[in-house]
């Protein structure tokens, strides 16, 4: 069994890497193992990466990335290793029955059969009851590697057969890190690294200008309350809350900005996650209190979960932004107003 792997490509998941090292190393290999976290975040090239250490031909202790084992795993032509995905929508008994039937032979070149059963949240529940079957009396060959962006979506009964691998979400540093290695340039890699929320599968799917868009919706509503002390809620929520999906991008710009409010308080020399604005958030960071920003990331978290209750959007931003006005505006010495963190309705006359 090889002492270390070669994951010199991943990022940012130490624990993960951690563990399958130590497996390795003891020579004490779990048959099943279920890695769970965020999508995009580098399951299925750490289950890959893991495979090619098992199989490598090389005569050094790491997976070399270049013998015909490793090749071979690379372009997904190793008759040992089957990847198994969603058909469609789901992953089908069919698919899983196959996969018994593979089981069922000895490995063509290798002492284990590795499956990687990518997206097992999506099992038709007659396919997972396939699966347990074959967890629980495992062929002695099988390395079975269950991938999973949704842990709470997988049976229990399912989850209780493996070695868990948890895997969290990246960081900003880790996405710029990546992208660099992919010889994105900086700038491009700073502000992926900012919109993809801990996943690095979603820059590449973002609409980079409408993300920019809103951003700057967010920067000028928390800028207009620091500066200005002055607002119109019914007005602004009118205009920026009119659909859910606008409203939940204006809550996490917020938070973003407010974390970041928070960093350059507490940790200045800590890189933001809206590196590119450092120079534009530091003044205003000096007119509001770090208990008062504390106070209003609570809220924006909790004002998130109400519009994920299908709360009406617009209800959900008119309360935010009276809320933000107490929070931020008040002069430091002022008394602090109660609040109870509920939306609750407004009337539109009432606004000044």
């Amino acid at each position: 069994m090889r002492a270390a792997v070669a994951f010199q490509e991943i990022v940012g998941q130490e624990r993960a890497l951690l563990l399958l090292h130590k497996a390795l190393s003891e020579a004490r290999l779990a048959q099943v193992y279920l890695f769970y976290g965020p999508p995009g975040v580098g399951k299925k090239l750490t289950a890959l990466q893991f495979v090619k250490a098992l199989y490598c031909l090389s005569a050094t202790p790491n997976a070399c990335n270049n013998c015909a084992a490793c090749r071979k795993i690379t372009t997904g032509n190793h008759p040992d290793v089957e990847i198994i995905t969603p058909d469609d929508t789901s992953i089908k008994i069919e698919q899983v029955r196959a996969l018994q039937r593979r089981l069922s032979y000895k490995p063509y070149e290798n002492r284990h059969t590795a499956v990687i059963i990518d997206g097992c949240e999506f099992l038709t529940p007659p396919a997972a009851n396939a699966l347990l079957k074959i967890l629980e009396e495992p062929p002695a060959q099988a390395l079975l590697l269950l991938l999973t962006g949704k842990k709470a979506a997988v049976p229990l009964t399912i989850i209780s057969r493996c070695q868990l691998v948890p895997f969290r979400p990246l960081t900003p540093a880790d996405i710029r890190t990546i992208l660099e290695r992919q010889d994105v340039d900086q700038p491009t890699a700073s502000l992926a690294a900012t919109l993809a929320e801990g996943r690095l599968d979603r820059w590449s799917q973002t609409d980079f200008a409408q993300a920019l868009d809103t951003r700057q919706s967010a920067y000028n509503i928390l800028k207009n309350i620091v500066q200005t002390k002055n607002i119109t809620p019914f007005i602004q929520a009118r205009q920026l809350a009119g659909k859910r999906e606008q409203c939940e991008a204006l809550l996490h710009w917020l938070s973003l900005f407010c974390r970041d409010l928070i960093v350059l308080q507490v940790a200045p020399d800590m890189l933001l996650y809206n590196q590119d604005l450092r120079r534009e958030l530091t003044p205003l960071t000096h007119r509001v209190p770090l208990d008062h920003l504390l106070e209003t990331f609570e809220l924006l978290q909790q004002l998130r979960t109400y519009l994920s209750m299908n709360l009406s959007p617009q209800l959900i931003f008119e309360q935010l932004l009276v809320q933000l006005h107490q929070a931020l505006a008040i002069p430091h010495n002022a008394p602090r107003p109660n609040r109870n963190g509920i939306p609750v309705a407004h009337t539109p006359d009432t606004a000044g």
